[in-house]
C-alpha cells in the first residue's frame, strides 16, 4: 500500500472511559425532563457505539450493557484494568478549555490560546516557574471556571490507552478535569510514549484511587485516574522486557497475575518435598493476594478478614501481608448493610479485630458459674 504523505493517521477511537454519571436529583426542569447531578464511580464506566465491545467489556469487566444517548455503556466491576499504548497516537494531552453549546471556544496552554492564536484569556501566571504566581492564577482560574456559566477555562486531560484484552485495535479515552490526575499522569504517559518510540511497549494499569483531603473541618472522598506502570526500571534497562517480545510487554488479564521476566529460559519450579503438607484455603488465597493487582489488594484483604471462622493468628497474618503489600492505609468500600463507607484498611482490621474479641471474651465461662459470659 502506498502510503498518503499529507495524511496523518490515527488509531480509531472505539470508545470512552468514565469514573462518573449522571443521576437524577428526583426533580424536574422547565421542559418536564429530569433533573440530574455528576455522581462518582468507584469502578470504570464504558460508552461505545459498537454493541461488539460492549458485550466484551460485559463479559471481561463485568456489568450489564445499557442504551445512553444512541450509544451503549457498562458500568463494570472493575476500578484497574490492563492497558497499553496505541502504536502512533498521543498517550495524554493536557489543555485549558472553555466549551458552550456552539463547541470549543478557548484552548490554551495557560500562556496562549490556541483557537484564537492570542494571548491566554484567563488568569494566568506572567511567569510560569514563579510557583506562588502559578499557584494564584490556578485558584482564581479554577473558581472562574467552576461559575455557572463558566467565565474562564476548565483543566482537561485526556488519556488515549488500548485494552489488549477487547476486540478492535483502537484506542479509549479517558478525560479527567482531576488537577491531581494532570500533575501524576504526565510522567508515566511520557514514559510509556517514549519508550513505544524506542519499541517497547511498557505493561501498565490504569486505576480509579479513592482518595480524600481534609478542608474547613470536613473530610472530602474523590476519584483520581492513575496510570501505573507495571515494568521496573531494571526491566527496561537491561533489556529483559524487550527480549521478552510482545507477549512480556503486555499488561496481565483480568485475574491474572505479570509473570516474572528472567534473562534466560525460566526455571522449573521446585518440587514440593515428600510429604509436605497442603497449603490451606486461608494461605493460599492471602498468597493469591499480589501487587500485580494492587487497586483492589485492600479490598480483597477486607473481604478474606471478614470471614466467619477467621483466626487471630490468620488475623496477624493479614496484617503482615497488607503491610507487605503496602495497602495497610489504603481506603476501601465497606457495607454496614445500608450503606458504602469508605475506611482504611488498618480501621477495618481493627474493627474486626475488636469483634473477635468480644466474641472470645463472651464464650468464656463467667467466673463460679461455668457458663459463657
Amino acid at each position: 500500500m502506498s502510503p498518503l504523505l499529507d495524511l496523518q493517521r490515527r488509531g480509531q477511537q472505539i470508545g470512552r472511559l468514565r469514573i462518573g454519571e449522571q443521576v437524577s436529583t428526583g426533580k424536574k426542569n422547565n421542559d418536564g425532563t429530569d433533573k440530574t447531578r455528576p455522581s462518582r464511580l468507584a469502578t470504570f464506566r464504558f460508552t461505545t457505539q459498537s454493541r461488539q465491545s460492549a458485550e466484551a467489556v460485559a463479559e471481561l469487566y463485568g456489568g450489564t450493557i445499557r442504551d445512553w444517548e444512541g450509544q451503549f455503556e457498562v458500568i463494570t466491576t472493575h476500578s484497574a484494568i490492563g492497558v497499553t499504548v496505541p502504536p502512533r497516537d498521543a498517550v495524554i494531552s493536557q489543555w485549558y478549555e472553555k466549551w458552550t453549546a456552539g463547541g470549543a471556544e478557548r484552548r490554551c496552554d495557560s500562556q496562549r490560546e490556541q483557537i484564537s492564536g492570542g494571548p491566554c484569556l484567563c488568569p494566568h501566571a506572567e511567569n510560569p516557574g514563579d510557583e506562588n504566581e502559578a499557584a494564584a492564577a490556578a485558584l482564581e482560574r479554577s473558581r472562574l471556571s467552576s461559575l455557572n456559566p463558566p467565565q474562564a477555562c476548565k483543566l482537561v486531560t485526556r488519556i488515549s490507552v488500548m485494552l489488549p484484552d477487547l476486540p478492535g485495535l483502537g484506542v479509549w479515552r479517558l478525560d479527567t478535569g482531576s488537577y491531581y490526575a494532570a500533575v501524576e499522569i504526565g510522567d508515566s504517559a511520557a514514559l510509556m510514549q517514549y519508550a513505544r518510540n524506542k519499541g517497547v511497549y511498557l505493561p501498565a494499569t490504569l486505576r480509579i484511587e479513592q482518595r480524600k483531603r481534609v478542608a474547613g473541618g470536613q473530610t472530602k472522598k474523590y476519584p483520581v485516574p492513575v496510570l501505573e506502570v507495571l515494568a521496573t526500571f531494571r526491566d527496561i534497562a537491561d533489556g529483559r522486557l524487550e527480549a521478552g517480545g510482545i507477549a512480556a510487554q503486555l499488561p496481565p488479564a483480568p485475574g491474572e497475575q505479570r509473570r516474572a521476566l528472567t534473562a534466560g529460559t525460566p526455571a522449573a519450579p521446585a518440587p514440593a518435598p515428600a510429604g509436605a503438607p497442603e497449603p490451606d484455603g486461608f494461605a493460599a488465597q492471602l498468597a493469591a493476594i499480589t501487587k500485580a493487582d494492587i487497586a483492589t489488594a485492600g479490598q480483597r484483604i477486607v473481604a478474606l478478614m471478614s470471614g466467619p471462622d477467621i483466626t487471630p493468628g490468620q488475623m496477624n497474618a493479614i496484617k503482615t501481608r497488607a503491610a507487605e503489600l503496602g495497602v495497610w492505609d489504603d481506603q476501601v468500600c465497606t457495607d454496614d448493610g445500608e450503606r458504602e463507607v469508605w475506611e482504611e484498611v488498618h480501621s477495618a482490621w481493627q474493627a474486626r479485630w475488636d469483634a473477635l474479641a468480644r466474641a472470645a471474651k463472651a464464650r468464656q465461662p463467667a467466673p463460679g458459674t461455668g457458663k459463657a459470659a
